[in-house]
């Protein structure tokens, strides 16, 4: 009884007018959900990165950044979203660097004080969380300098003098110290030689090592003395056949005793250690009378290919004989 007593007021509450009640609580719904998606409007906009970075830090600098864009997730009222002109907005970081040891790269943790001109409206994400910024530490490491290479071929044996056997390189520590000093050296520009057999000097260029081609060299060249000696060589070419030079009409046919010599070439040691079988020959003069029991002797003349820079040749033997043919009535004829 007392329970029934109990409920009788919320029964009337509850059920007095019910129909109305029922209506107020839908408006009151439509309204809550109308009022918060009005205030929940998202949009998502791509802004680039910028950095603000003091280069007196260390002489180090910014070299890159990445990404170099974001993604941006924004909340608000459909008007004050939809208004948000997104070419204003850019998100600005501070790498912090290292007073007495700067370090390569900085990562950068990203939040809304990084963001420009989203005022009035609520940032929900930031995609990237986290920009990378890689610095350029500038670095200075001493090489030896490699020997240049020769392009060519000298008239005689090539000695280099060069002024100076190591340099600086300078550039970005990420580079350059995975280089081995040890191991690694300084290359240079080639010296053409070719042809060349009188001593003279020039200057070639000092070319970074490794991947660091953007590094610099100091100095940026170096003199060098390239040195020609003409060393002297004797060859000898063996059994090369005398020809015996006469007229076709000369009734006198010779033979000669011995029908091959020896012939040395003395001259630059390149030059006479090339020169082949065919490119020599070996005469004598066959335009001599015939003089009973006399004894011909003639001296052999060497000639040598056109072109072939020989300082001496001589034939050994000096001279051959001439020896007669006996020709037969048929030849003679």
């Amino acid at each position: 009884m007392q329970v029934e007593k109990g409920s009788s007021p919320l029964r009337v509450a509850f059920l007095n007018n019910g129909h109305w009640k029922l209506f107020s609580l839908v408006i009151a719904v439509l309204v809550y959900f109308t009022v918060r998606a009005d205030i929940s409007h998202v949009r998502v906009i791509t802004i680039p990165v910028e950095t603000e970075f003091e280069s007196g830090t260390g002489g180090a600098a910014i070299e890159s950044v990445e990404p170099r864009s974001l993604q941006v997730t924004l909340r608000g009222s459909y008007s004050e979203v939809s208004q948000l002109v997104a070419s204003t907005v850019r998100c600005v970081v501070r790498p912090k660097q290292k007073k007495n040891t700067p370090v390569d790269t900085v990562d950068v943790k990203l939040g809304t004080s990084n963001l420009r001109g989203v005022r009035g409206v609520r940032v929900a994400k930031i995609e990237p969380d986290v920009v990378v910024v890689k610095f350029d530490v500038p670095m200075s490491l001493r090489l030896s300098v490699a020997p240049p290479e020769l392009q060519g071929k000298a008239r005689g044996r090539v000695e280099l003098v060069c002024d100076q056997t190591h340099a600086v390189v300078k550039g970005s520590r990420r580079l350059l110290i995975p280089l081995d000093s040890e191991k690694v050296q300084i290359q240079t520009e080639p010296i053409n030689v070719d042809g060349r057999s009188q001593t003279f000097s020039t200057r070639v260029r000092l070319l970074p090592p490794g991947d660091a081609v953007n590094a610099l060299v100091e100095p940026p060249e170096m003199a060098v003395n390239v040195v020609i000696i003409n060393e002297k060589a004797t060859a000898k070419i063996e059994h090369i056949p005398v020809i015996v030079s006469q007229p076709f009409a000369t009734p006198n046919r010779w033979r000669t005793d011995p029908e091959c010599v020896d012939i040395e070439l003395t001259g630059r040691s390149e030059v006479v250690k090339a020169v082949s079988f065919s490119q020599i020959m070996a005469s004598v003069n066959g335009n001599i009378p015939l003089t009973p029991n006399v004894t011909n002797e003639v001296p052999v003349v060497v000639h040598v290919q056109q072109g072939l820079s020989v300082d001496e040749v001589n034939a050994l033997p000096v001279t051959v004989k001439l020896i007669p043919l006996i020709l037969k009535p048929a030849d003679a004829q």
